[in-house]
């Protein structure tokens, strides 16, 4: 179960997923600019915690398109 405290960040990632580029056979990171408009959207003004903000979602989207290229690449073997 994720922490409360993140829960801000835990919406920022699950809404801005349909940011990120995707295309044939890749996955992309979620970019700077959603990201940055999410933060003055949801008043996260101050630049620390801009950048805790920013850090635990690009952790996190790390996570997420290291395992979507995962898949992709297991999918493509299959063929």
């Amino acid at each position: 179960m994720p922490d409360p405290r993140h829960s801000l960040v835990w919406s920022a990632f699950f809404d801005l997923c349909g940011d990120r580029p995707a295309g044939m056979g890749f996955v992309g990171q979620i970019p700077f600019s959603a990201i940055d408009r999410y933060a003055a959207r949801y008043g996260i003004t101050d630049i620390d915690e801009f950048e805790t903000f920013q850090s635990l979602l690009r952790v996190m989207d790390a996570a997420y398109v290291r395992r979507a290229a995962e898949q992709i690449e297991a999918a493509s073997r299959r063929r």
